[in-house]
């Protein structure tokens, strides 16, 4: 029987571990160390399980910046490791629905008919996604997020608590938008609004 394994670190290990115990008795959680929030050490997991043995969740802050847990995800898959999805068992998830693996999905979500959630991406509790919405790779959507029909949120980006975006909106890679409620229809890559910079800024590579 295959062992399923949580790993990461930060809240949301703890987050992801509490959900894979209700679902999944008797998996196992491992913290793995990290001097920087980026790189992060896999000895615990691969210096202990093998591949054909487990499969595993990989659990990382958005905070983290999502492109910790993109490169996460890849190392662990690129050792042989399977990963798997975290869904609640209040959420509701038309059978529809195309989730890409290592996909954590919170208590009261409701996924509609068509939608795509990238590989890596959390949502948080009550987040909604309406028709054919497309959410790349390693997406965080934070507590009450409501996204309508067609919306497209671009790789590494994050959403914050209670924002809203229209049908059709569009949000390119590695945005974030912290300032909760109506989002503009489009941002354009690497933007970044926050309380400290409502008018915006441009994240720089």
């Amino acid at each position: 029987m295959t062992l399923r394994v949580v790993a990461g670190h930060g809240r949301a290990l703890e987050e992801a571990f509490d959900l894979a115990e209700q679902l999944l008795p008797g998996c196992v959680r491992i913290a793995l160390p990290s001097a920087d929030a980026h790189n992060f050490d896999r000895a615990p997991l691969c210096g202990v399980y093998s591949p054909e043995e487990v499969e595993v969740f990989v659990a990382l802050d958005e905070r983290a910046v999502n492109y910790a847990r993109q490169k996460l995800i890849a190392d662990v898959r690129l050792a042989g490791y399977r990963t798997y999805n975290l869904v609640s068992p209040s959420a509701f998830v038309d059978n529809s629905v195309r989730l890409m693996g290592n996909v954590f999905v919170g208590a009261g979500c409701n996924i509609a008919k068509g939608c795509v959630v990238g590989m890596g991406s959390w949502l948080d509790r009550q987040v909604i996604l309406d028709h054919d919405v497309r959410l790349g790779t390693c997406v965080s959507l934070r507590a009450g997020v409501i996204l309508a029909d067609h919306v497209q949120i671009g790789s590494g980006s994050t959403l914050g608590a209670g924002t809203f975006a229209a049908p059709g909106s569009e949000v390119g890679k590695n945005c974030e938008w912290l300032l909760g409620a109506k989002m503009p229809p489009t941002l354009p890559d690497r933007s970044f609004f926050d309380a400290l910079m409502p008018d915006g800024a441009h994240i720089l590579r």
